[in-house]
C-alpha cells in the first residue's frame, strides 16, 4: 500500500523544469552568430566605409572596378574556374560512373585512390606538378611550350584538388537511381546508349549540376593553388592577400571578400536546388540499382579509371619524390635532409604541434557543438523561431570562401571596441574560426543521424517524465556516436589541411603547419615546403586509420545495434 502510493504520489508531483530546451539553443544559436553571422556582417559593412570609417557607399567597389590590374584577377577567377569545372566534370563523371554502374574489379581501390587527395592540402598537388611539369620538370615537354606557372598550372592542380568532390557528389546521385526505370527501357527494346542517354543522364542531372556548382566555389577560392603555380597570374583569392597583408588596404580587401562571396552564394543556391530536387525523385518504391555487366564498357571504364589512378598516384609520388631529393633539380640525391630540418627548426617544429593542438581543439569543440545542434534541430527542442534559426545559422558557413571568413574575423574581433577583442591572435579564435568555417556538413550529419529516429521515442520520454537531457544521454548520443566519430575526424583532417581561413589570423606563436607551407614558398624553399606538405597529409591519414577503428570499436561496443534471433 506505501509503495503504491509512493508511486501514484511520483506520477502525480510535476517533474522539475528542464532548461535544456529553453536555455540552450539561443545560448548556441548566440555561439554560432557570433562565430559565423557577426564577422561576415563586419565584412561587408567595412566594404561601404573608408580608412577612417566614413560611410562612402558603392566607392570603393567603383575605385576597385577602375585598376585594371584588379579587375583582370576578377575575370581571371572566373574564367579559370570554369575551365577547371569543365575539365573535372568531364573527368569525375565516367570514374563515378564506374564506380557505382559498372562491375570493373577494384572498385574499392579506384574509390580510396580518388578520396586520397582530400586527405593533402590543395598545397600538395602543386608541388607534384612543380616537379613533373615545372622549369626543370621531366615533363614540362608535354606542356606544348606553355609554361606551368600561370594558368595552366592553376586549372590542372585545381582540377586534381575538386576531383575527389566531384566523384563523392556524383557517385551519391549515380546511386540513386530506380532499377524499375531501366526494367521498362529494356522491356522497349532500348538498348545499352539509349538507356544511358535517357534514363541514367536525367536521373543524375541534379548531382551533375550540384557537383559543377561545388567544383567551382572549390577553385574560385582557393589560395594555396595560385599561390604556388600562379606566377604573375592575378586571381581574387590572391589578390585579396595583397591587398590585406602587402598594402593594408582593408577596405579594398573587403570589396574582394563581397566579390569572392557572391559567386559562392549564388553557386550554393544552385547546388542547395539541386540536391533538394534530386531527393524528390527517391521514393518508398524504388528499387535499387543492380549494375548489369557489359564487357566492352566494364572494360573501357577500368581503363579509364585505372589511367585516372595512375594520374593521382604520379602527382602525389611525385611530391613525395620532390620532398626526398637534396636540392630540386640540380642535386638529385635522396635522404631525409628536408624532413629534419623541419624537426630541428624551432619556427617549423613548433607550427607542425600548433597544428595538431589546432586539429584537435577543433575536433572537440566542433563535434560537441555538432552534437548539440543537430539534436536540439532534429528533436525540434525550443522555441521553434530559436530553432529555425539555429538552423539557418548552421548553414551559413557552406557559402562562405575560408578567405572571406578569415578577413571578416579580423575586421570583427580586432576591433577594441568588441567585447571579445581579447581573442585576437589566440589559437581559440583560429580553432573557432575553423569550426566555423567547416560546420555545416557535420551539422548536417548530425541531423540526417537523429531524424531517422521515431517520433515515438520522444513522446514515450514524455510519458515516463523524463527530462531532454536524461533522453539524449540515454538514447540520442548513443545512436549518435559513431557519426561523431565520424564529425570529430572530419574536422581534425580539414584542420590539418586548410589554409585560406586562417592566413590572415596566425601570429608567429599561432602559425600552422599549412600556413608554414606557404611561407616556406615564398622563401623558395621548395623542398622543405613539400617535405610539410607530405607530413600533413602523412599525419591526416594516420587520422583517418584512427578515426576509422574507432568507428568500429564503437559500433562493436554498441550490442543493441546488432540483431539477435
Amino acid at each position: 500500500m506505501v509503495e503504491a502510493a509512493t508511486a501514484a504520489d511520483r506520477r502525480s508531483r510535476p517533474i522539475m523544469p528542464d532548461l535544456t530546451g529553453t536555455a540552450l539553443p539561443p545560448v548556441l544559436l548566440l555561439l554560432l552568430g557570433i562565430i559565423t553571422v557577426l564577422p561576415i556582417s563586419a565584412l561587408l559593412i567595412r566594404a561601404f566605409l573608408a580608412r577612417d570609417g566614413g560611410f562612402v557607399g558603392l566607392d570603393n567597389f567603383i575605385r576597385y572596378a577602375t585598376e585594371p590590374g584588379l579587375a583582370v584577377a576578377a575575370w581571371n577567377s572566373a574564367s579559370l574556374s570554369a575551365i577547371s569545372t569543365v575539365i573535372v566534370m568531364a573527368l569525375a563523371f565516367p570514374y563515378a560512373y564506374a564506380l557505382v554502374r559498372t562491375r570493373i574489379p577494384g572498385r574499392g581501390f579506384f574509390r580510396l585512390m580518388a578520396l586520397l587527395p582530400l586527405l593533402a592540402p590543395s598545397l600538395l598537388p602543386a608541388f607534384g606538378m612543380v616537379f613533373l611539369f615545372g622549369n626543370q620538370g621531366w615533363l614540362k615537354h608535354w606542356l606544348l611550350g606553355e609554361s606551368l606557372y600561370g594558368p595552366v598550372g592553376i586549372v590542372m592542380a585545381s582540377a586534381f584538388y575538386a576531383f575527389p568532390h566531384a566523384v563523392l557528389i556524383l557517385s551519391a546521385g549515380l546511386s540513386a537511381g530506380d532499377q524499375r526505370h531501366y526494367e521498362a527501357a529494356r522491356a522497349l527494346k532500348a538498348g545499352p546508349w539509349r538507356r544511358f542517354m535517357t534514363v541514367t543522364l536525367p536521373s543524375c542531372r541534379y548531382a551533375a549540376i550540384s557537383a559543377a556548382s561545388i567544383v567551382y566555389i572549390l577553385v574560385f577560392t582557393d589560395f594555396g593553388i595560385p599561390s604556388v603555380v600562379g606566377g604573375s597570374t592575378n586571381v581574387l583569392a590572391t589578390d585579396i592577400y595583397k591587398l590585406v597583408i602587402g598594402r593594408f588596404d582593408f577596405e579594398m580587401g573587403a570589396v574582394v571578400g563581397v566579390l569572392l562571396l557572391l559567386p559562392a552564394v549564388i553557386a550554393y543556391g544552385i547546388d542547395w536546388f539541386a540536391r533538394r530536387s534530386q531527393r524528390s525523385m527517391i521514393t518508398g518504391k524504388s528499387v535499387p540499382i543492380e549494375p548489369e555487366r557489359l564487357v566492352w564498357r566494364d572494360a573501357a571504364l577500368f581503363g579509364f579509371a585505372a589511367v585516372v589512378t595512375c594520374a593521382i598516384l604520379a602527382i602525389l609520388g611525385m611530391a613525395i619524390y620532390g620532398s626526398l631529393v637534396r636540392f630540386w633539380p640540380y642535386n638529385l640525391t635522396l635522404g631525409l635532409q628536408n624532413y629534419e630540418r623541419l624537426f630541428t627548426d624551432d619556427d617549423e617544429f613548433r607550427a607542425l604541434g600548433n597544428s595538431l593542438v589546432l586539429a584537435a581543439g577543433t575536433a572537440l569543440i566542433g563535434t560537441t557543438m555538432v552534437a548539440l545542434s543537430g539534436w536540439l534541430v532534429a528533436r525540434k527542442l525550443g522555441a521553434s523561431g530559436v530553432r529555425n534559426g539555429l538552423q539557418a545559422v548552421a548553414m551559413v558557413p557552406v557559402a562562405v570562401p575560408g578567405l572571406v571568413l578569415g578577413l571578416g574575423y579580423v575586421f570583427f574581433f580586432n576591433n577594441p571596441a568588441n567585447p571579445l577583442h581579447g581573442l585576437q591572435g589566440t589559437m581559440l579564435l583560429i580553432m573557432l574560426c575553423t569550426v566555423a568555417h567547416f560546420y555545416t556538413v557535420p551539422h548536417l550529419m548530425a541531423v540526417n543521424e537523429l531524424q531517422r529516429l521515431d517520433r515515438e521515442i520522444d513522446m514515450a520520454a514524455q510519458a515516463l517524465r523524463v527530462r531532454p537531457a536524461g533522453a539524449a544521454r540515454r538514447v540520442y548520443f548513443p545512436v549518435l556516436m559513431p557519426t561523431l566519430v565520424d564529425v570529430a575526424g572530419y574536422f581534425f583532417v580539414n584542420a590539418m589541411t586548410t589554409v585560406s581561413a586562417l592566413i590572415f589570423l596566425f601570429t608567429a606563436q599561432t602559425r600552422v603547419a599549412a600556413i608554414a607551407v606557404i611561407n616556406l614558398v615564398e622563401g623558395s624553399r621548395i623542398g622543405q615546403a613539400a617535405a610539410f606538405a607530405v607530413l600533413i597529409m602523412a599525419m591526416s591519414m594516420v587520422a583517418t586509420a584512427i578515426q576509422m577503428v574507432l568507428r568500429g570499436l564503437v559500433l562493436r561496443s554498441q550490442s543493441w545495434r546488432r540483431r539477435t534471433t
